[in-house]
């Protein structure tokens, strides 16, 4: 039979690396010192192993390391649960938590957002944007309840509805040389480029742009640093279409010719769960939103 791990442990455990001692840690959580010590102590008791290299608590042991990235995980999603769950026995609104890629967080989210208020919904809405990886990883870990992104291999844990496809596009300055072709870009024409390597080109997972990535000495994770760096010279890159909205005049996007370039986009969750009625709502909005802006930002509606 399993012991059941206190939060209470995992919440002291978490204080204790994050603050770098038992006495900052009790100040932080509002303990005594000897009640940090005495919870540590019956955690690594009940998991069944230190969390620590030594007794001054100043290195994690390798079981200490794994405990903590899982507290994280589970005090964020305890807490998100509890505030949703107090918020909407206070005004039957609840709240939506949402991770979602840039592209989209800058151009149809807003949009979904607008009509939720134009509605009259007030229920709370948090937006955090990051890659795809992180966002699968949040919404696994409970620390947000919906995610908009691409979901590059099938996960049982996760169900996914695609919302639209999109090509990726060959990114440069406005005066680069190819910036005014009339006709799509072979991969050919790419060679010799400086390669400004990102996640989006890397999720094609294609011979291609691996070949583009292994020349590259720059690499940038940020959609608006991508978009920096072509405008300032540094180089060219691959990046989603939909980027192209929220970029300068100063940059072009030119189609590729390779139909593989392209990716699609979608709303994830946990499976086999039931989404509480904000989260429900704002789904309902992006779908909406998407299929609406269709022809606008030159992607394939699902």
């Amino acid at each position: 039979m399993s012991k059941t791990i206190s939060l209470t442990g995992m919440r002291s455990f978490v204080a204790v690396c994050e603050t770098g001692g038992v006495r900052a840690a009790a100040d932080r959580i509002g303990r005594t010192p000897s009640a940090v010590s005495m919870t540590l102590k019956q955690l690594e008791d009940d998991i069944g192993a230190p969390l620590f290299e030594s007794e001054r608590k100043g290195a994690l042991s390798p079981v200490g390391r794994i405990v903590l990235d899982e507290a994280r995980a589970m005090i964020a999603h305890y807490d998100r649960a509890c505030l949703a769950m107090t918020s909407y026995a206070a005004d039957r609104q609840g709240r939506c938590d949402v991770a979602s890629v840039p592209s989209v967080a800058v151009t149809l989210l807003p949009r979904a957002i607008a009509q939720l208020r134009a509605e009259g919904s007030k229920f709370d809405i948090h937006v955090r944007d990051s890659d795809s990886n992180a966002i699968v990883e949040a919404v696994e870990n409970g620390m947000v309840e919906v995610g908009l992104c691409v979901l590059a291999t099938k996960r049982p844990q996760l169900s996914f509805e695609p919302l639209f496809h999109e090509p990726l596009d060959f990114v440069c300055p406005v005066d680069h040389h190819l910036a005014k072709s009339k006709r799509p870009l072979k991969w050919s024409q790419l060679d010799g480029e400086s390669f400004i390597h990102n996640g989006a080109a890397a999720a094609l997972g294609i011979a291609q742009t691996e070949a583009l990535a292994a020349s590259s000495r720059l690499t940038a994770t940020n959609v608006s640093s991508n978009l920096a760096m072509v405008e300032a010279g540094l180089g060219v890159t691959i990046l989603p279409r939909l980027c192209r909205w929220k970029c300068s005049h100063a940059v072009r996007f030119v189609p590729l010719a390779d139909p593989r370039s392209s990716r699609t986009v979608g709303w994830i969750a946990k499976a086999g769960r039931n989404l509480q009625p904000a989260a429900r709502r704002f789904v309902e909005c992006i779908r909406l939103q998407t299929q609406a802006s269709e022809g606008e930002f030159g992607y394939a509606a699902a």
